[in-house]
């Protein structure tokens, strides 16, 4: 018997049977609780931040900077929410020194990954996986932050991206996100 019958229970949105520490490339989007605008603004087609961004682009660097065999292709902090375009790869083979070896390993990543969705992966966190990348990134932040409420959304927005176009659709979209924020469906004035 469950002891709050599932009151608090909320619906992954993750792909079952998929394990997020996999070698793949990761569109990730995590917003703001009630999509309050608390990262700066969008002055003249460019984000400005504040310091609640500084604190979350901080955060953001030094993840980029310890995480070996994740590459972060492509990021932006909008004022409510972060997009992040993010590669796990094999941890013998991390090194990009240059754009034809990144497009080339990046191909290969997004080909196995079209190959590797089975049945025998099990839902959970698991270290060094997505989730718990989130799950760390956002308590760092709102601990920095000081907010003494919550300022992200519980759960966040994932895609595995299968295949180089839709990389190439997904890089351009995070490139130009703060162009096109007056008509973002994250922004609240849309």
């Amino acid at each position: 018997m469950s002891l709050y019958k599932e009151k608090f229970k909320t619906d992954s949105h993750r792909l079952k049977n998929w394990d997020y520490s996999n070698e793949a490339v990761y569109f990730i989007t995590i917003v703001t609780q009630d999509r309050k605008c608390i990262f700066g603004s969008i002055v003249e087609d460019k984000m400005v931040l504040n310091e609640n961004g500084k604190i979350v682009e901080t955060e953001l660097l030094k993840s980029i900077k310890i995480r070996k065999n994740w590459f972060f292709h492509n990021w932006v902090i909008m004022p409510n929410h972060i997009h992040l375009l993010i590669e796990i790869q094999d941890k013998e083979n991390h090194s990009h020194d240059s754009v034809e070896t990144h497009s080339s390993a990046t191909k290969q990543s997004l080909s196995t990954t079209e190959n590797t969705i089975s049945s025998e992966a099990k839902f959970s966190r698991k270290t060094k996986s997505i989730s718990s990348f989130v799950a760390i990134f956002k308590s760092v932040t709102t601990k920095q932050i000081g907010r003494q409420q919550k300022i992200w959304q519980a759960n966040y927005h994932d895609h595995i991206v299968r295949n180089y176009k839709r990389f190439e659709i997904i890089y351009n979209y995070i490139k130009t996100n703060p162009q096109r924020w007056e008509t973002d469906s994250i922004n609240l004035k849309f």
